[in-house]
């Protein structure tokens, strides 16, 4: 059997190490949000294959009208700056309620697809009848949004493709947010203070504070208090976005010194 993760890809939950592989692949070796949104959306295609696809990416520290037109073509993903005052970003940016950094949603019929009319008619037009639509944010701040378009309901994801694609989402999202931190940190100047000996110990002390969380929210789930669990593995998440933001900030601070 070939060991190329790009072989008898499917939605279920036991292929998640070999999606995510793929999509780590892709993202790596610079690890920006770049190229975790690009590794997102090419590894998404591959898993449930639509009629179009298409969405907005958003760079950190950037105004939030600023972003960029995402759009793939046979394969390759197609970048397009533009300036827009979506009425959904503005309303995301000023919202009290709490923040929702993962967003999925399953679309049986375009009619439910209200936030942008101008990407439903483009929907229409390129023969869909359904949609599955992703957005992912850091604490309000939206970072990129999809839509994947489908030719009608039957090709929305099965139950257990649902419940992978909520499980790759969030492993996503923990990439997505590591590198958002760490290249918004660098633009504010954040990255230049600490010594490289404080930063290895704030990674440290981050990732034991994820192994807390997780420990927390297995204990949680052994003694039947889900909601105790819950929230004990949504801190975990959160966690390991900083501590990846750390790590990257220290590869950023080792790799120049090296020889090469």
């Amino acid at each position: 059997m070939s060991e190329d993760p790009q072989h008898d890809l499917k939605p279920e939950l036991r292929q998640l190490q070999r999606v995510m592989n793929l999509f780590l692949k892709r993202a790596m070796p610079r690890f920006t949000v770049e190229t975790c949104a690009e590794a997102f959306v090419v590894t998404l295609a591959k898993l449930i294959p639509g009629e179009y696809l298409s969405g907005y990416l958003w760079k950190p520290g950037r105004q939030i009208n600023h972003r960029i037109r995402l759009t793939l073509a046979s394969g390759q993903l197609q970048q397009e700056r533009e300036t827009s005052s979506s009425p959904e970003a503005v309303q995301r940016e000023t919202s009290t309620e709490p923040p929702d950094d993962l967003k999925l949603v399953l679309h049986p019929s375009l009619k439910s697809l209200q936030s942008d009319p101008a990407e439903r008619k483009t929907l229409e037009e390129q023969g869909c009848r359904a949609a599955i639509e992703i957005q992912f944010s850091y604490y309000s701040r939206p970072i990129l949004r999809l839509i994947l378009g489908l030719g009608n309901a039957k090709a929305l994801p099965a139950l257990e493709a649902q419940d992978f694609l909520l499980v790759f989402c969030r492993c996503c999202l923990v990439s997505l947010h590591g590198a958002y931190l760490a290249e918004l940190d660098e633009r504010e100047g954040r990255r230049e203070r600490p010594e490289l000996g404080e930063r290895f110990n704030l990674t440290f002390q981050w990732f034991h504070s994820l192994v807390r969380h997780l420990n927390t929210g297995i204990a949680g789930l052994q003694n039947g208090r889900a909601a105790e669990a819950e929230d004990a593995l949504e801190r975990a998440s959160i966690v390991a976005g900083i501590c990846l933001a750390e790590m990257l900030a220290l590869m950023g601070k080792i790799q120049p010194q090296s020889p090469e």
